[in-house]
């Protein structure tokens, strides 16, 4: 999008998330335990004795707590080692801002991009960054014990936790990047957790991208739908987020339609995911009719953000969808 809608979006996007308080450590804590009991299959059907409930309930904030000990005491000893060797060191001062910028980056789009829907699983110390930047979902927190992501549907891959899980973050749990922030080392890397396992999705992709070039080709053969060069190589390209190509095909079916962009691709992966932003210019009337159309939209087609704006010096609506959204286009537009 261009700067202005990204300013706009910024600042609808904080207002939105105002009235929801970011979830405390309490919650937190809640959300990690339930999981952790849950992934341990402690929560039955059969009740369980007091006595045994306290012993779980208390083996899963050990295991927590352990982790989080190993965790600051990590940090701690890195913050703490040689400090004269690393204020005097531009090189090692760099890769500290490096590893700094890159772990805010990443709090600022989760907290801004992904659904207030998904659990989000991340190290303690990354978690505590998400939550300061008032993310309205879940966090999960993963201890340097804990054998998986499994129990969160995102995972922010800092160099910790690519270090725990190594090549079965990517060839197992998680093989779809959403958005990656730096590069080298200190990379933070956002992965969206397949459901079904990485072998099944990776089963599945070329499929998806079919489906998104077939529906972005009906689409195109639309006569209220008129795409410059960019918009309809995209289209052709399979670029575009399927939520997108539904709720375009229903504004075509009314609406004369004009468009403009399409973006808010995710930092650091090219088209590597579809786009879930577009620009769409139209009459006056096609414009206030474009935004009740998006009103009226429910659960996974409501727009994460909409507004009318000025591309150019020409009137547009302007609409994107959180992250993760699905990859494949079933829809018949």
């Amino acid at each position: 999008m261009s700067q202005e809608i990204e300013r706009r979006t910024r600042g609808t996007l904080s207002q939105r998330s105002e009235p929801r308080s970011e979830p405390s450590w309490r919650a937190v804590t809640g959300t990690t335990v339930r999981l952790w009991l849950e992934r341990h299959h402690v929560v039955s059907q059969r009740p369980a004795g007091p006595g045994r409930r306290v012993v779980v309930v208390l083996s899963a904030l050990a295991a927590m707590a352990l982790g989080a000990g190993i965790t600051l005491a990590f940090t701690g000893t890195n913050e703490q080692a040689s400090p004269g060797a690393r204020l005097s060191d531009p090189a090692q001062r760099t890769l500290l801002q490096q590893a700094t910028d890159n772990r805010l980056a990443a709090a600022e789009w989760v907290a801004t991009q992904v659904s207030a829907s998904e659990i989000v699983s991340c190290d303690l110390e990354m978690c505590g960054e998400v939550q300061q930047q008032h993310f309205p979902g879940q966090l999960m927190v993963l201890s340097p014990t804990a054998p998986d992501p499994l129990g969160s549907e995102v995972v922010i891959a800092t160099p910790a936790i690519q270090s725990q899980f190594g090549v079965r973050l990517a060839t197992v749990y998680a093989p779809q990047v959403l958005a990656s922030f730096g590069s080298g080392a200190e990379q933070v890397v956002v992965r969206d957790i397949a459901l079904d396992g990485a072998a099944a999705f990776n089963a599945q992709l070329a499929k998806y991208g079919q489906d998104r070039i077939r529906a972005g080709r009906l689409l195109l053969g639309n006569s209220n739908v008129h795409a410059n060069a960019a918009t309809r190589a995209q289209l052709l390209a399979g670029q575009v987020d399927p939520r997108l190509l539904e709720v375009l095909a229903e504004l075509a079916s009314k609406i004369d339609l004009k468009l403009i962009a399409f973006d808010d691709k995710s930092p650091g992966e090219g088209y590597a995911v579809p786009l879930r932003g577009a620009e769409i210019g139209a009459t006056p009337a096609g414009l206030s009719a474009m935004l009740q159309i998006l009103d009226a939209q429910q659960g996974n087609f409501a727009p994460a953000w909409k507004g009318q704006t000025t591309v150019r010096g020409e009137p547009a609506v302007a609409f994107w969808y959180s992250a993760p959204g699905p990859l494949d286009a079933t829809t018949g537009v």
